[in-house]
């Protein structure tokens, strides 16, 4: 399990202004000293005792800090520092620099099973890169760091189904980042899909992501538009999950030939709306894991 965990490790307007004293320069330059709650995304070992983070913080969103000293032995907070950990820390953050310095962290929360499973820990590294490709620099966003928060709370406890976690996330870091996608009505039409179930062979849905979700394929094409065949199966258990509680997602059963369409149908509606996001790495050496 070791040998396991240490791979996944390696991925991852001009206006009059009052002058301004040098005094009061100085002051705006000084580093404020604030205690944050934060969730570890990346961990990287930087010299012989040191290590820079990307941190998700409740305050400020994302951001990068260097926690000087803490792979000494006399270390205090090491192993605060791990991936994925509800950390306290006090930071000393400063706005002309890009990596802010950290002097305490603590253990938030303990999520004590996470790393004894491989599929706990895929999922977690999942999520966490994730939300590290996706979100920008100090763009504060609570509603996200509660989600991430409880995604990792879930995975620690959860028995079954874990890849349902992931799938949950997605969907709803998308929505809290401004994207939410419609799983009720055609997003051509507006009519309600659930009316058309009778109606609907396998293939009779179109995921259209700059419409904002999906559309009955017969309402596509007399607009002229094409996409993502979706089959009316995969569409309604991505129903179901949207409409479902989080600490409830691990009931929800998706049949093995629907995972990969389900898969594939949120990563391109999330590629679309978040520029520039690439393949995770975790997951693709998760799946090669899993083989």
């Amino acid at each position: 399990m070791q040998v396991r965990q240490n791979l996944f490790l390696l991925l991852l307007g001009n206006g009059a202004q009052n002058p301004t004293t040098k005094s009061d320069q100085t002051i705006c330059l000084a580093p404020m000293i604030k205690k944050c709650e934060a969730i570890v995304l990346r961990s990287i070992d930087y010299r012989d005792e040191s290590k820079i983070l990307t941190l998700y913080t409740k305050e400020f969103g994302k951001l990068s800090a260097i926690a000087k000293g803490c792979r000494s032995m006399k270390s205090k907070y090491a192993s605060a520092l791990e991936l994925g950990s509800h950390i306290s820390i006090v930071l000393y953050k400063k706005s002309t620099r890009e990596v802010q310095n950290i002097s305490e962290a603590s253990l938030k929360t303990p999520f004590l099973n996470i790393t004894s499973s491989l599929e706990r820990l895929g999922v977690m590294l999942q999520i966490l890169e994730l939300t590290r490709l996706a979100t920008e620099e100090e763009e504060a966003n609570p509603k996200i760091f509660h989600l991430l928060l409880e995604s990792l709370r879930q995975i620690d406890v959860a028995r079954k189904n874990l890849r349902n976690i992931f799938f949950f996330f997605q969907t709803h870091f998308v929505a809290l980042l401004g994207f939410k996608p419609s799983f009720e009505e055609c997003v051509v039409s507006g009519k309600n899909i659930a009316a058309e179930w009778d109606n609907l062979r396998s293939k009779d849905l179109v995921l259209l992501p700059e419409r904002g979700g999906v559309a009955l394929c017969k309402e596509a094409e007399r607009m002229g538009l094409s996409g993502k065949p979706i089959s009316a199966q995969a569409f309604r258990w991505i129903q179901f999950l949207s409409q479902t509680p989080l600490n409830s997602v691990e009931n929800l059963y998706l049949q093995a030939s629907l995972y990969d369409e389900v898969a594939q149908m949120l990563d391109a509606y999330l590629s679309y709306h978040i520029e520039h996001l690439p393949p995770l790495r975790s997951r693709e050496i998760f799946n090669e894991l899993l083989r």
